[in-house]
């Protein structure tokens, strides 16, 4: 861009599967999801300033207050990290939101890791990719994995990745206008009585090499009994887009 800035898209992605498994002494769950980036972005632009301010203007959806949003946050965490000198010049952030929040998308994990790998090249800091990717975790357990390959089998956390093989698929995603709190569901399903057993192993699904009408119904996520129960009208719309489409209907996130 003109004056050494940087123009940059931040995909959403889709979980095809999220299986998750006891919660562990550290208040996490262990989890192993197939996630994949798709052709949907919010679009950056980042610009120098020259005063070592960094500020954020953002306009198309929800962005929140701007010291709790993830891409001003990712700036910050950067700029701490890198210390005196080496971020000096500051970053004026442009965040065009096209991905909606609460959707299971990731758009604000993916804003974070855009930030952080845009800021790192405009910075000229050349952190190690495993250091980028440590500060990435901090941010959420999903920032890390969009820093990774397009698709990626995503475990531990989140923050251990794989790159995966998919087949060329195509998803039409619904998103009603309604949301499920994170938090609310984790609760939801500890108190499930199947929440205690161990995380049941995924089907035998030829991901690569097969194409999505192999595979598309023995996706699962662990997370729908209890989404359904924290949000009712979730339920409600999965069971009518399967009785009006015939298609296998999943929820992602």
């Amino acid at each position: 861009l003109p004056g050494g800035g940087l123009a940059l898209r931040a995909p959403a992605k889709i979980n095809l599967d999220l299986l998750v498994g006891p919660r562990r002494p550290d208040g996490f769950h262990p989890l192993d999801s197939i996630v994949v980036q798709i052709a949907l972005y919010d679009e950056i632009t980042l610009a120098p300033r020259g005063d070592g301010q960094i500020t954020l203007a953002c306009s198309g959806g929800d962005c929140g207050p701007v010291e709790k949003n993830l891409a001003y946050r990712a700036a910050v965490l950067l700029a701490d990290a890198a210390g005196h000198g080496k971020a000096d010049a500051g970053v004026k952030i442009v965040l065009e939101k096209k991905i909606p929040p609460g959707k299971g998308l990731g758009g604000g994990s993916s804003d974070a890791a855009a930030v952080l790998a845009g800021l790192d090249e405009l910075w000229g800091l050349q952190t190690p990719p495993r250091r980028l990717a440590e500060l990435a975790a901090q941010l959420g357990s999903d920032v890390p994995m969009f820093l990774g390959p397009p698709a990626a089998r995503m475990t531990g956390r989140g923050e251990i990745l794989e790159p995966a093989a998919v087949h060329d698929f195509a998803a039409l995603l619904h998103m009603p206008p309604f949301v499920c709190p994170t938090a609310a569901v984790y609760r939801a399903f500890d108190a499930l009585p199947e929440a205690g057993r161990p995380m049941a192993p995924r089907g035998e699904m030829d991901l690569a090499g097969s194409p999505p009408q192999a595979w598309r119904g023995l996706l699962r996520n662990d997370l729908t009994p209890a989404a359904r129960i924290v949000c009712p009208p979730l339920g409600e719309t999965m069971d009518l887009l399967a009785r009006s489409t015939g298609l296998c209907v999943s929820m992602t996130g």
